[in-house]
């Protein structure tokens, strides 16, 4: 999925591309955010290692060799409204939720998804001009960071409330519909560190020791030219203590779910520093309602030629 944060540009465009395709229309739809993502099955287990070169990668990543795999669900999509979060500082509109971004290299993000019946997988292709190691304390969650959130309502039971017109999605007015429940989770993970591996929080504080020890293989980091490539898989274990029973992965099943990132120029506090979401308001996703969805196919995640189909890449759509 692409993803891309902008501060102090007028017409912000956001991009977030994981086999996803997005088309939007100017009319009123229901809360969750709208936000949706298909992760197909990869039939190949994903190398761990920051390279971000195996081929279901390549297969899913939109501009690889012309070729992607197309997902046109849904053909419906919000925008957030400017200043629509709480203590937000937004100067952006649309998918910057707090500070601005400068354009591209100041802050993209490519992101991917995938899965096999041991891990739900991540990717991430970061340009950042000024991307930052974190120095620890590494038991604490720290503010300043360089950091991405991966936010999930396992049990997908959050209401879905509210109707708003012309896709401009109110975060402030949906939080109170919903908060946080034992089936909530969310993952904070520090890519890049001093200690030469990604450093992965469970919700506020915690570190998630299995997540976070790199004997485990679960996460790795590679500094680039243009800034640095992430990757994080989630065995499908650890949602046991908040989805109540082994999570067994399976065709069509779906999860409330969010990514957002924090950029840190070099803090956090705007308007250096900022933060973007995919399909909430950083701010805003402790309230599971505000969350879009993440569903699992078992179709492979190989590439196909697009030609003849026309989906609207939400990466090209501009400012409305």
């Amino acid at each position: 999925m692409f993803l891309s944060k902008r501060k102090r540009f007028p017409s912000i465009v956001v991009a977030m591309v994981a086999c996803l395709f997005l088309v939007i229309f100017a009319t009123s739809a229901m809360a969750y955010s709208g936000g949706k993502v298909t992760s197909k099955k990869t039939p190949v287990p994903i190398v761990i290692d920051g390279e971000l070169n195996d081929p279901a990668w390549k297969a899913v990543r939109p501009d690889f060799e012309g070729t992607q795999d197309v997902v046109v669900d849904p053909q419906d999509w919000y925008q957030l409204k400017l200043k629509s979060g709480a203590a937000n500082t937004n100067a952006g509109g649309l998918r910057v939720c707090r500070g601005q971004i400068d354009g591209d290299s100041d802050l993209k993000i490519v992101w991917m998804t995938t899965w096999d019946d041991d891990f739900l997988y991540f990717a991430f292709e970061v340009t950042d001009d000024s991307a930052n190691d974190y120095a620890g304390p590494f038991d604490t969650l720290p503010n300043d960071i360089d950091g991405i959130w991966i936010c999930f309502d396992t049990k997908h039971d959050a209401p879905a409330v509210m109707e708003f017109p012309d896709k401009e999605y109110e975060t402030e007015l949906v939080q109170a519909a919903s908060a946080n429940q034992a089936d909530d989770i969310f993952y904070a993970v520090a890519p890049l560190t001093t200690r030469g591996a990604p450093v992965v929080f469970e919700k506020a504080a915690s570190v998630q020791p299995i997540l976070s020890d790199p004997a485990n293989g679960h996460a790795a980091s590679k500094k680039t030219s243009i800034g640095y490539n992430a990757e994080i898989r989630l065995p499908w274990s650890i949602f046991e203590p908040f989805y109540g029973e082994p999570l067994i992965p399976k065709d069509g099943m779906a999860f409330g779910f969010d990514v957002t990132f924090k950029d840190s120029d070099p803090t956090y506090a705007p308007p250096v520093g900022g933060a973007m979401a995919w399909s909430s308001d950083f701010h805003n996703d402790n309230s599971p309602s505000v969350l879009g969805e993440l569903f699992l196919s078992i179709v492979d995640a190989v590439a196909v030629n697009p030609a003849g189909k026309l989906p609207t890449v939400w990466g090209k759509i501009k400012n409305q």
